[in-house]
């Protein structure tokens, strides 16, 4: 049994660091919001998991038994529960950015969040008092298996809230994110339970198969949005004004920005303009500068920004 959990815990750490990577990698080159924002929830859960999992087979090892390193626990322990914190608040600030309300109401469903995030640590800390006694070792392990899958009951709770809420979403894209939130956490009360009572003292968490399912979904999803995206040519002709008047962009380099739009490298658009490659690269940081952007998938993002009429 032991290595059906290991893995588990080995395919769930390594589907969320590919998310996690994913998204870092396409918000350094984009600074796209979508990748922000899941990179903000799978983060936290990608952090957790590999801590946990790389600390499960080092207490296997009879060198980590026997090195008299005890004083590793507690200072596991709080780095887990700051991580489940984290993990749980940008699951819920994600389901908040999403939701439909003002941000009034939003603002409300975060401090609601925060205090169940709150609650539960006060419920771990009065049960391990309660269990371990003056254990400190016991108490370590006790914080770990009461406070993760309490804590994220407050995800099931976000995913019951969007469920009620879901046919008032108007966005297309927010949508189709609430629903793969409301398929990931809406079985995570079960899981919850399943941690809590059957699953003691062992890394593996049912708890975890919530974010996996999660990040696989929108890992899939977000690989197709930016193909679809970026993979484009994209014509700025309907609002080269608004290149020219909001962002005082040149003529010429108005002509720039179109060909870079259509992906042409710099030689090429030198040979449709009839300029030199440096005058081209001139050009183009000119652009970069007034946009506010550093290389060309951030400019892709600042266009179709432009064009869906939210920059």
């Amino acid at each position: 049994m032991g290595i059906i959990f290991n893995a588990a815990q080995f395919v769930e750490t390594s589907l969320l660091f590919s998310a996690f990577l994913f998204s870092l990698i396409m918000f350094i080159r984009t600074r796209d919001g979508l990748a922000g924002r899941t990179l903000l929830v799978v983060f936290p859960v990608a952090a957790l998991l590999f801590i946990s999992y790389m600390y499960g087979i080092g207490e296997q090892t009879a060198e980590i038994k026997d090195s008299g390193i005890g004083w590793l626990s507690p200072f596991f322990a709080f780095v887990i529960i700051i991580l489940v914190v984290a993990a749980v608040l940008a699951a819920c600030y994600y389901v908040v950015s999403i939701s439909p309300g003002t941000k009034a109401n939003k603002k409300r469903g975060m401090i609601f969040a925060a205090a169940v995030a709150a609650a539960a640590l006060i419920v771990t800390g009065v049960l391990v008092m309660y269990i371990s006694k003056s254990d400190l070792t016991m108490a370590v392990a006790n914080a770990l298996w009461v406070f993760y899958p309490l804590c994220s009951v407050a995800l099931f709770i976000e995913a019951v809230a969007l469920s009620i809420n879901y046919g008032k979403i108007r966005d297309e894209r927010d949508k189709k994110l609430a629903k793969y939130f409301i398929i990931a956490f809406m079985p995570q009360i079960v899981f919850s339970a399943v941690d809590f009572i059957l699953l003691r003292n062992i890394p593996f968490q049912t708890t975890h198969l919530s974010y996996a399912a999660f990040s696989l979904l929108v890992f899939v999803d977000l690989s197709g949005y930016f193909f679809r995206s970026y993979g484009v040519d994209l014509d700025i002709t309907a609002y080269r004004h608004v290149l020219r008047d909001r962002y005082e962009l040149s003529e010429r380099e108005v002509e720039v920005t179109e060909l870079l739009a259509k992906g042409l490298a710099n030689q090429t658009i030198g040979e449709r303009l009839h300029i030199s490659v440096n005058t081209v690269k001139s050009h183009t940081k000119k652009i970069y500068d007034k946009l506010g952007v550093s290389n060309r998938l951030q400019l892709m993002n600042a266009l179709l920004a432009i064009r869906n009429g939210s920059k």
